[in-house]
C-alpha cells in the first residue's frame, strides 16, 4: 500500500509538472488587447517614416534601372525618385491597414507567445515604466536597424570588402553564367 501511494503521489507531481510546461495558446482577444495598448498602429506609422530614407533609396534604385543609367542626372529624375518613394510608402500603408494584415499580425503574436504570456506583458505595459520601454523600444529597433543599414552601406563602399563580395558574387554565379 505504500509503495502504492508513493506511486500515485509522484504520478500526482508529475502531471501537475506536466501541465505547467504547456502553457496555454493564447486567447485571440487578449493578442487583440495586447496590440492595442503597443499602439501597433503608431509603430508601424512612425516605422514607415523611419524608412524613408531606405524607401528613397529603393525608388532611386528601381528609377535606375528601368532608366538603365547608373545615376540620376535631371532634376526631373530627382522629382521622380520622390513621386515614387511616396508612393512606395503609401502602398506599404495601404499594406498594414488590410484586415488580413492585421489577422497575420494576431497570428504572429499568438504562434509566439502563451497566453500566460500575453498576460505578463499586459500588465506589464499597464505600468508606467512597461508604457515608457514600449515608446522607447521602437527608437531603439530603428536606431539598431539604421546602424545595421550604414553598416551595410559602408561594407559595401569598402573597396577590400567590396572586392572580396564581388569575387564570391562572382563564384556563386559562375556555373549560372557558364551554362549559356
Amino acid at each position: 500500500m505504500n509503495k502504492y501511494m508513493f506511486n500515485v503521489v509522484i504520478g500526482l507531481c508529475l502531471l501537475v509538472s506536466i501541465q505547467s510546461t504547456f502553457a496555454t495558446p493564447a486567447q485571440s482577444k487578449s493578442v487583440k488587447e495586447l496590440i492595442r495598448l503597443s499602439d501597433l498602429e503608431h509603430v508601424l506609422s512612425t516605422s514607415l517614416d523611419e524608412m524613408q530614407p531606405a524607401l528613397d533609396l529603393e525608388a532611386e534604385n528601381i528609377l535606375l534601372r528601368v532608366l538603365g543609367k547608373e545615376r540620376l542626372t535631371t532634376t526631373q529624375e530627382h522629382l521622380a525618385v520622390l513621386e515614387l518613394s511616396q508612393l512606395l510608402k503609401e502602398t506599404s500603408s495601404k499594406a498594414f491597414a488590410r484586415p488580413e494584415t492585421v489577422r497575420a499580425i494576431e497570428k504572429i503574436y499568438a504562434d509566439n507567445l502563451s497566453e500566460e504570456e500575453i498576460q505578463a506583458y499586459l500588465k506589464f505595459i499597464k505600468t508606467p515604466e512597461g508604457k515608457s520601454i514600449n515608446q522607447k523600444t521602437l527608437q531603439i529597433s530603428t536606431n539598431v536597424f539604421k546602424y545595421m543599414n550604414n553598416l551595410s552601406q559602408k561594407t559595401l563602399n569598402d573597396p577590400a570588402q567590396s572586392s572580396q563580395l564581388k569575387e564570391q558574387f562572382l563564384t556563386i554565379i559562375k556555373p549560372l553564367i557558364q551554362d549559356e
